[in-house]
């Protein structure tokens, strides 16, 4: 089983909730974008970006010139990257200090989707110090 391990989470409760109901909901392939936006609360306007056209053209040509820079993901893509991902999640420990594990398994390899849930940590204040996938 694969593990991405974190420290420094912000809010484990809130985090452990979404953790669930994504879970779930890739178990049964019914995540919905509208629920997991609930769920996120202001995440999802704070943290994601929501770019107008023009601004989204602006950040393809920056990658374009250097594909390395770190571009924030806007929600709806990194929805669809959950939706796709050949991934099941497996468990999420936080422990009282903000660190913790989240456990996984890779349906298929390589298996999309492993950036987009380290990013599910990092939205929650979380750094990622390993993931076992990579």
């Amino acid at each position: 089983m694969e593990a991405i391990l974190f420290e420094d989470v912000k809010n484990s409760k809130k985090l452990k909730e979404v953790f669930i109901y994504l879970a779930e909901a890739k178990a049964r392939d019914n995540l919905e974008e509208e629920k997991l936006a609930a769920l996120m609360g202001s995440l999802t306007a704070t943290y994601f970006i929501n770019p107008t056209k023009k601004e989204s053209l602006e950040l393809l040509q920056k990658w374009k010139e250097n594909p390395n820079i770190e571009l924030r993901w806007d929600f709806g893509s990194w929805f669809d990257a959950l939706v796709s991902a050949e991934i099941a999640y497996i468990n999420l420990i936080v422990n009282e200090n903000g660190a913790g594990k989240l456990e996984f398994e890779q349906l298929a390899w390589p298996s999309g989707g492993l950036d987009a849930t380290a990013e599910l940590i990092k939205a929650f204040g979380g750094v990622v110090t390993s993931n076992s996938a990579i």
